[in-house]
């Protein structure tokens, strides 16, 4: 009984917090989720939209359009292949999702053309911010880029972050990890037999300075938008990859060194040349 009493003190001081509007979605939404056991749709009832309710704002502010570490050591990239041969509609065609992988490591310019393509800067908008290569909600552009190096020319094993305004590689940490990134990615083997793996993560409190409660939904269709970028890219350079989104998440925060909930883990891609 502690527990529910605990329980219901915090849906009370949140039930206090919301609008009017909010409160009879959040209503409803706890009456769905009372009948089916589904918590999620509280939420789901939360963020739908009506002629008369947009959502209400949230006490986030805008922190840029991407991260960056500053007192880290930024290792250049070099130019991304601007062609491949293979045309986009041919690359939708022959996208699968593959988990074998060769030994044989990345090259420098193939993790910079995946990460450009993915996660890079490819011009200015009109308002002075960057214009991406996956659209966004709001154009808040809320994922970021880690790499977990394991077999790429002309990189030290390790996890970095893909810093798009210098098109550079920052050092987080040396090591070989792909394996530790497999064992917090619920033990799947095909994760740390790659020869890199590129995690997505989205900053929600960046969507969320603009849209309120719809945020969560956004960040994930973006993370989805540059998910299949990187799907494509690797298609186009003849590369092996898959979506992996089951990880232990608290785990996955602590070997990225991210603030949750406030940056979320989303996708995992391991990368390689084709088995």
């Amino acid at each position: 009984m502690e527990g529910l009493e605990a329980l219901y003190k915090k849906v009370a001081t949140l039930y206090r917090r919301l609008s009017a509007s909010a409160r009879k979605r959040l209503l409803e939404g706890v009456e769905l989720a009372a009948e089916k056991g589904d918590p999620a749709l509280a939420y789901h009832r939360l963020s739908t939209l009506a002629r008369d309710y947009y959502g209400d704002s949230l006490p986030y502010a805008s922190d840029g359009y991407y991260k960056t570490y500053k007192h880290a050591r930024c290792v250049g990239l070099p130019e991304p292949a601007k062609v491949s041969g293979v045309d986009v509609l041919e690359a939708i065609r022959r996208r699968r999702s593959r988990r074998s992988f060769s030994r044989r490591p990345l090259t420098l310019t193939e993790v910079s053309t995946i990460l450009f393509h993915v996660a890079g800067i490819t011009g200015q908008a009109w308002w002075g911010g960057p214009k991406r290569p996956y659209p966004s909600a709001g154009a808040l552009q809320p994922v970021e880029v880690y790499l977990v190096v394991e077999r790429v020319e002309g990189l030290k094993p390790g996890l970095y972050h893909y810093n798009p305004s210098g098109h550079c590689l920052e050092m987080l940490r040396e090591g070989r990890l792909l394996k530790g990134l497999a064992d917090v990615s619920l033990g799947q083997d095909h994760v740390a037999e790659a020869a890199a793996a590129l995690v997505l993560t989205a900053v929600y409190t960046r969507t969320g300075s603009k849209y309120g409660h719809r945020s969560y939904r956004y960040v994930h269709w973006d993370t989805g938008f540059a998910g299949e970028n990187v799907y494509l890219v690797c298609e186009a350079l003849g590369l092996a990859t898959v979506a992996v989104g089951a990880f232990y998440d608290d785990e996955m925060c602590s070997f990225l060194g991210i603030d949750c909930p406030w940056e979320m883990p989303m996708l995992v891609f391991p990368v390689g040349a084709r088995g």
